[in-house]
């Protein structure tokens, strides 16, 4: 439990000032949600990722999970990618505008 609460500490100074979402549009108007596989992801995107960081999560009463976050810029926007299991389980939102 621990180590969860850490992970989501780290996880949330990460994104100080993003706000999660369970949609994005890309530039093309194509929309990503939570739920899509990983293929259907960078198949809407059409786009390369701006870094890709994989890391292992541990969840309770669960076996580890291994986890991949994407980063992208779309319209003055920051998006991380969150794909556990090749489905996207997690999408933050950051206003690069600011």
């Amino acid at each position: 439990m621990k180590r969860i609460g850490l992970t989501l500490l780290l996880a949330a100074a990460g994104f100080a000032h993003a706000a999660s979402t369970s949609s994005i549009q890309t530039a093309e108007r194509q929309s990503i949600s939570i739920g899509d596989t990983v293929d259907e992801m960078q198949a809407r995107i059409k786009a390369s990722p701006l870094s890709v960081k994989s890391y292992s999560l541990q969840r309770e009463d669960q076996k580890p999970a291994f986890a991949i976050d994407y980063t992208y810029e779309i319209e003055n926007m920051q998006y991380v990618i969150t794909v556990v299991n090749n489905q996207v389980s997690g999408i933050q939102a950051e206003n690069l505008n600011k």
